[in-house]
């Protein structure tokens, strides 16, 4: 199995001077100054380099990435450091650590979603592809040589923003044949790293051809956001229906209504956008939708969202949760069917209730029915 290790980068392609002598007709990608001459439109794309040549590598990444981050930025780009978008994510949401913004980035359905957060037109995935060794040895005149080839295998592919389809794609290779006999060696500890230098530079060379060529179709428009309406509600929690009367008579009714947790923090992608229950504007399409609560285990799901989507998280509550809310209702427990209450113990009550609902839980009440001059604790 390929051993798979992201790290993202935001690339501005900036313009790279005019472009004399072309057709009229404008490129994708590519704009007219006032004088008719064609201009190269700014480009931007997220990075994500990666190891597919086995996990004696995964240590090289960095290396790929700093080299690949040098070379393409000679050749006019302007690159933003994967700490950068790291920070930039983060942002978004002050509880998420490095660790979880790194294993966002191994995540296939969040490379699309990441760079569309960002700003980003394309996606430039750059995969370490392979590192191979070739032998030769040769007897001629008694001396024994050994010719040790290596060969580093580079592939890159443009993918468009907003859909991941790939737009184009090309590999480099460099290699470096190195002669060792009895009386003549070479330390060759460093080869690979001469192998990643040169197949660095070989991509961003390629890039830039491609981005000269115009050979890079425009970016999909984005799709318009679809609506997503998020509801939120306890497993296995319900409160009975607890009325006053207009002689303060208590009745505790068969119906039970069901708890609905408040403030959920709601990740799509790994990034915070609000919190639910609530309506969210977000892309459609394949995304990973977390909720996230204090008191419950997360909740989560791959949704393909469409337009007027609308969910319901039943979130779990854990067992330091639990304990709260018990404390939280222990003001039901005394209670009686038929008791008669003093206004001041009516008051006592009904504040208990609005302190449940404070304390982040809503009753929902709405299916509740109408029962004349029979008040509910929790208002209705």
């Amino acid at each position: 199995m390929f051993h798979l290790i992201a790290r993202v980068l935001t690339v501005g392609i900036l313009a790279a001077g005019l472009l004399a002598g072309r057709a009229s007709a404008a490129k994708p990608g590519a704009s007219t100054d006032d004088g008719g001459t064609q201009v190269r439109a700014a480009l931007k794309a997220a990075i994500f380099v990666t190891n597919r040549a086995g996990a004696a590598y995964d240590d090289k990444l960095g290396t790929l990435e700093d080299l690949v981050t040098g070379d393409v930025t000679n050749q006019g780009v302007s690159v933003i450091s994967r700490e950068t978008a790291i920070s930039a994510v983060g942002s978004l949401d002050p509880q998420a650590t490095e660790n979880k913004l790194d294993q966002l980035l191994n995540q296939s359905t969040s490379a699309v979603r990441l760079a569309q957060t960002l700003g980003a037109d394309y996606i430039l995935q750059v995969t370490l592809t392979s590192v191979g060794t070739k032998k030769n040895s040769l007897n001629a005149y008694g001396v024994n040589t050994t010719n040790e080839q290596q060969t580093v295998r580079v592939g890159y592919k443009i993918l468009d923003g907003s859909t991941g389809a790939s737009l184009s794609a090309d590999t480099v290779k460099a290699s470096r044949s190195v002669q060792q006999s009895k009386t003549t060696s070479e330390d060759t500890s460093d080869v690979v790293n001469d192998l990643l230098e040169e197949a660095a530079r070989k991509v961003a060379v390629s890039l830039k051809q491609r981005i000269d060529r115009g050979g890079i179709a425009a970016p999909t428009a984005a799709a318009t956001l679809a609506t997503l309406t998020l509801r939120t509600e306890a497993a296995d929690l319900v409160i009975p229906d607890v009325r006053i009367g207009p002689d303060n008579t208590v009745t505790i009714s068969e119906s039970k209504f069901k708890v609905v947790p408040l403030a959920a923090s709601v990740e799509v992608d790994g990034i915070a956008v609000g919190t639910a229950p609530g309506v969210f504007q977000i892309r459609p399409g394949l995304s990973k939708i977390r909720v996230v609560r204090e008191g419950f285990a997360p909740w989560q799901r791959t949704v393909n969202v469409v337009n007027d989507l609308k969910l319901t998280a039943t979130l779990v509550m854990d067992d330091a949760g639990y304990a709260r809310w018990k404390e939280a209702t222990a003001f039901l427990n005394g209670l009686k069917n038929d008791a008669k209450l003093t206004d001041a113990e009516v008051k006592r009550l009904e504040g208990e209730a609005r302190m449940l609902e404070q304390s982040g839980f809503k009753v929902d009440t709405k299916d509740a029915p109408h029962i004349e001059d029979h008040r509910s604790i929790f208002g209705r």
